[in-house]
């Protein structure tokens, strides 16, 4: 349950969902955005910004609607379980791409094969085709098997943008070698050589740093957006977000500051929306590194690898504090991955304490009584908040003895540096992607096999044998209870390990004009092409 604890949390608790009065820029619509695609690629990189872009620019087969727990037709206009292990998929044969050629199983399958083979993905999205074993054409469109029952396959396809095979003739998926070596480079989705799909929008400029522009897809098979060209703007800087919204320069923009609420709220051209959000804000520990690359004063061993040492983090830190006094109420403690609404949240872990004393005890035992030396790091413009956390994080651990200091980087250079194991204990997030906890507990607590696609935001290198197996076995188990169950107590194991240092899960908060009809969603996503004038 959130819990609202200031003025503004109060404000957002009352709020209608959209709001309200006469239409403004009837053909355009401008969005500011904290944190900007770092690709227009649609297989590129797992992560929020990215994933926002391809809701608008590359349908899937199917759509995940979060906000009521249905999947619904998009490139696949029906599909049909055959057996346990075979899904038909047929293709809607008014979906065509932006020089007229019909959707194809042909380019459903380079896609699915093309997410085994992007090189160099930060984050890849290969989990999400990890259980397919063959893809083949059939009357209409595919056939889909997979290794065994797949409960999650509609929900992991969903994610998966459909993009145009360049290559003639028929394919083969094939878990190990799709025969193709024409991947395409993602540097030709961002220069505008390649469409990213298709889909209500197409990306017409990206200028990374600057502005990403997207314009009408007129040929789309459903129905048409309103606005005729949408501008994301790269505004990072929270003042300027704002400045831009006061303005009339921006006329929504995301990632909203819970030091702007009031002033917002009070301005009746404007409007607050927003929605409970998946996403989790955490701290991962190295607990693979000998040494650990920010840890000294310990002989060169690494104390993240004692359960005891992260204990002691995680009990030194007053999350009740850091919600409401760096994130002014907007957010809600967080003990463990899985948000209570998200199918999979273990009830029964109790909250982390607040306790220094033991803290300072556990350090003792495991060998630390005079603490060590350690640096966090974080980023600067990749979540609300996020270095102004780390900061009062940095001095609760001070508090029992940690000698810390924090480095910070802004999100382009952030996660290279995360995938090289170059941080010690670093500040993250991590939303369920699918709607359900198993695809995020895949993501970020399974032990970390890129080739697979798993543990793809595990950059911790957090490892149990026993999580992993109730994940995969979670994978392949259709009865929804008995899947819960699993979920449950792989978290339950990872609470018991202190594998992560659960913070807070956020709470989505966009600003608009209020001649501005904007949909808020739990993934964080800016959904364009339901934006409109309000009535």
């Amino acid at each position: 349950m959130i819990r609202y604890r200031t003025h503004a949390a109060t404000v957002l608790a009352g709020l209608c969902l959209a709001g309200a009065t006469t239409a403004i820029h009837a053909q355009e619509l401008t969005v500011g955005v904290a944190a900007e695609p770092v690709s227009v690629d649609p297989h590129f990189f797992r992560t929020g910004p990215n994933m926002s872009l391809r809701e608008n620019t590359s349908d899937a087969l199917v759509y995940n609607n979060q906000t009521n727990g249905e999947i619904e037709p998009r490139l696949a206009s029906a599909w049909e379980i055959v057996d346990d292990s075979n899904w038909r998929f047929t293709l809607n044969p008014e979906a065509k791409f932006s020089d007229g050629r019909a959707v194809s199983a042909s380019d459903v399958i380079f896609s699915l094969c093309r997410v085994r083979n992007i090189p160099d993905s930060p984050g890849p999205f290969i989990s999400f085709v990890e259980t397919i074993e063959t893809v083949e054409p059939a009357e209409g469109g595919v056939v889909i098997r997979t290794a065994g029952p797949d409960p999650v396959l509609l929900e992991s396809l969903s994610m998966i943008g459909i993009v145009q095979s360049p290559t003639e003739g028929p394919l083969t998926y094939d878990k190990e070698d799709c025969g193709n070596d024409n991947w395409l480079d993602a540097q030709r989705f961002n220069d505008g050589t390649m469409d990213a799909g298709i889909a209500p929008y197409r990306v017409t400029s990206y200028r990374q740093g600057i502005e990403t522009v997207l314009e009408r897809n007129d040929a789309y098979y459903g129905p048409a957006p309103h606005y005729q060209k949408v501008v994301l703007k790269s505004i990072p800087e929270n003042g300027a977000r704002i400045a831009a919204l006061l303005s009339g320069a921006a006329d929504v923009i995301d990632a909203v500051p819970v030091n702007a609420i009031d002033q917002i709220y009070e301005n009746e051209a404007l409007q607050l929306i927003s929605t409970p959000a998946s996403r989790l804000i955490f701290f991962a520990l190295d607990q693979e590194g000998e040494p650990s690359p920010k840890i000294s004063g310990t002989e060169g061993r690494n104390p993240l690898k004692d359960a005891r040492v992260r204990e002691a983090i995680n009990l030194a830190i007053n999350r009740e504090d850091v919600v409401s006094t760096i994130m002014d109420g907007i957010a809600a403690p967080a003990n463990s991955i899985v948000m209570e609404t998200i199918f999979g949240h273990n009830p029964d872990l109790p909250p982390i304490p607040f306790d220094p004393q033991r803290a300072r005890e556990l350090l003792s035992e495991a060998g630390y009584p005079q603490g060590f030396k350690m640096t966090l790091s974080s980023p600067t413009d990749r979540y609300r908040n996020d270095a102004e956390v780390a900061q009062a994080v940095t001095q609760m651990l001070a508090q029992i003895g940690l000698d810390v200091s924090l480095e910070t980087y802004p999100q382009s250079v952030y996660f290279d540096r995360a995938n090289n194991y170059e941080y010690s204990m670093y500040l993250g997030g991590a939303g369920a992607d699918t709607g359900e906890g198993l695809s995020q507990l895949l993501n970020l607590v399974h032990s970390r096999d890129l080739d697979r696609g798993l543990g793809g935001a595990n950059r911790g290198r957090y490892a149990s044998p026993e999580v992993d197996a109730l994940l995969e076995q979670a994978l392949v188990t259709l009865d929804a209870e008995t899947r819960r169950k699993m979920l449950q107590d792989a978290e339950a194991l990872v609470y018991a390990d202190h594998g992560y240092v659960p913070l807070f899960h956020e709470v989505a908060v966009w600003a608009a004009s209020a001649d501005v009809h904007f949909e808020p969603n739990a993934g964080q996503y800016n959904i364009l092409y339901t934006a409109r004038p309000a009535e």
